[in-house]
């Protein structure tokens, strides 16, 4: 079978919201998991028809494995028209309306295609599976037709082939039952076929598996969880991408309660094991029959640019975000999230042109090889700073003796290689020396005055300075200090100069709360005092932003324009029911001065 190049890392779910004006359109869904969904473009239609019908239903999605372009087939319906269930039955479109796109952002205008056989009442749920033996796409339907022998009309399956969707072959009869049959989707494993049929009769889903897509290829295949689960339609199967595992999720149209998932590790056995509520979410929008479809990082990172909800700007699990700007490229340098206690090891950086299209420049230091000798684990909080040609990532990782320290590692690029410093640049022992305050020797940040000279702040429980070399490997013992005023400090200090001003912003409470948020204070020095102003970006329970904080902010160079990138608990916020606080993801908003020259707060 064939394999996209690249390695998928989330799911497209495109499908319908019932019979409301507005509902039978092409709507957009994206996961992480494939299990908890995120309604795209704010829940609205991301595609509509106006062929036709006038609505959609049904909509399916599938990759070319050879052009790099996608297609999106839909039933050519509108219910909410009034004609009611039996004129779309019996005297219903033969059309299917279709979309075409080379990133699922930028899409065709749609085009009709008339495949139903003479004398069918109606073509519904299309789909498109690749068959690499010919090298082209069966597109398979339901059609209620009446043949000469038969007393009423019945629904049975059709196909036809196409290489473009624009030109196919006649149309033939795919599949027949006793009773009428509709619904049918196949998906390909390990050489074999497995196709997944509603019996219009039973209300359930019957299974088999073929060697070939041809006809007569199939078998049935027991699957006593789907023969005994009724009242459901719209069957759709695919691989979770982490595990050797598929999720076979079904509407539960009878009940009016939307997709229900089902999992298995092995299709030849047919067994499938429901997953209980609150194991999977699917959202705002109650979704009906749609197809999903997996996607790699590049196409997340696209389908959130475009419709995402304005503050995640990358997919993934990351944490406390370095923003920069070298040259004409973004570079954004996180903690890389997603494991228990915050045990990551691994540092990526990722760039972009746009500040929207992310991509990850690899791996620039694992804490858990020889590439840190001083460090074992708890790869966080890294910030980058440029002097003389020359990149320094300044990182934070457990020694081992349990305590953190902040190292640093130089490059000639942005994208390194790095290579680490072989000791660390600050240790709690240094501290301890230098008779400072400090919970713990994290979260670095830099900050260059306009004479070139460098400073660090960092701590966590106490915020401290300390002005870095001229090397800016190493530290000026004698000008670490505390710093003064920063009311409720938590972590994650950071300052930049603006109008004769040092603002300063700072993380308070944890950040594992909900309530983990960033204060805002002024100074006329650098090393304060720090006269505290308010809160600047705090949670929107409304909107599921919580735990927004462990920020960076970005002075668009030579530029007033400023941007703030932070992290929120990974949304939706069903998907971690326990340790949100390693379980977080990146957003990036604007961040603007009011006429008083002080820092508004972030409009979440």
């Amino acid at each position: 079978m064939t394999v996209h190049k690249d390695k998928y890392s989330g799911y497209l779910l495109v499908h319908f919201i019932g019979e409301q004006p507005d509902g039978e359109q092409v709507y957009f869904s994206y996961s992480e998991n494939g299990l908890h969904w995120k309604d795209l473009n704010a829940g609205l239609p991301v595609l509509r028809s106006e062929l036709g019908e006038k609505g959609v239903r049904d909509p399916f999605i599938v990759r070319t494995p050879k052009e790099d372009k996608f297609y999106l087939i839909a039933t050519d319906l509108r219910i909410a028209n009034g004609k009611g269930w039996a004129a779309a039955s019996d005297a219903g479109s033969r059309d299917i309306i279709i979309w075409e796109s080379a990133d699922l952002v930028n899409w065709s205008s749609p085009w009709s295609v008339t495949i139903g056989v003479p004398g069918a009442g109606c073509v519904w749920a299309p789909e498109a599976v690749y068959d690499d033996a010919t090298d082209d796409f069966l597109v398979f339907w339901a059609s209620a037709t009446q043949e000469p022998q038969e007393k009423e009309r019945k629904q049975k399956i059709y196909s036809a082939r196409t290489k473009d969707f624009r030109n196919f072959t006649a149309s033939e009869k795919y599949i027949e039952r006793e009773n009428h049959i509709i619904d049918t989707t196949i998906i390909a494993h390990n050489g074999t076929y497995y196709r997944f049929s509603k019996d219009e009769t039973t209300k359930n889903i019957r299974v088999e598996k073929g060697t070939s897509l041809e006809k007569n290829a199939f078998t049935d295949l027991s699957a006593p969880a789907l023969e005994e689960l009724l009242g459901v339609e719209g069957p759709q199967i695919y691989k979770l991408n982490d595990s050797e595992e598929w999720c076979l999720i079904v509407d539960r149209f009878a009940e009016g309660k939307g997709y229900l998932p089902l999992l298995t590790s092995d299709l030849e056995s047919g067994i499938f094991r429901v997953l209980p509520e609150g194991s999977f979410d699917l959202g705002e929008n109650k979704k009906r029959h749609g197809g999903v479809m997996p996607i790699t990082s590049d196409e997340c990172s696209r389908l959130l640019a475009a419709f995402g909800d304005g503050h995640q700007m990358m997919p993934g699990q990351f944490a406390d975000p370095d923003l920069a700007k070298f040259g004409d490229r973004y570079y954004l340098y996180p903690t890389t999230d997603g494991f228990n206690g915050w045990s990551g090891t691994q540092f990526h950086v990722f760039s972009s042109a746009d500040m929207r299209i992310w991509r990850d420049e690899g791996m620039i230091l694992d804490l858990a090889s020889e590439d840190v000798p001083w460090a074992v684990g708890s790869a966080w909080a890294p910030a980058i700073a440029c002097k003389d040609g020359k990149y320094y990532f300044y990182f934070c990782g457990k020694m081992k003796n349990g305590e953190s320290a902040i190292g640093v590692a130089v490059a000639e690029t942005p994208a390194g290689p790095f290579r680490a410093q072989p000791q660390p640049l600050i240790t709690m022992e240094l501290t301890r020396q230098l008779g400072l305050a400090m919970g713990q020797a994290i979260d670095p940040s830099v900050y260059m005055e306009e004479n070139g000279a460098a400073y660090l702040l960092f701590g966590n429980g106490q915020p401290a300075i300390v002005q870095l070399g001229d090397d800016m490997i190493s530290v000026i013992a004698d000008t670490m200090k505390n710093l003064e005023g920063l009311h409720d400090f938590r972590e994650a200090v950071t300052v930049l100069k603006k109008g004769g001003l040092y603002h300063f912003t700072w993380s308070c409470d944890d950040t594992g709360s909900e309530d983990y948020h960033v204060n805002y204070g002024t100074a006329e020095q650098l090393y304060g005092p720090v006269t505290y102003r308010y809160p600047v970006l705090a949670k929107n329970k409304d909107k599921d932003m919580l735990g927004t904080a462990h920020h960076s902010i970005l002075q668009e160079p030579g530029t007033d324009k400023y941007w703030i990138a932070y992290h929120r608990f990974v949304t939706p916020l069903t998907r971690f029911t326990e340790g949100k606080g390693y379980h977080r993801e990146v957003c990036i908003d604007p961040l603007t001065f009011g006429h008083d020259g002080l820092m508004q707060r972030v409009q979440l």
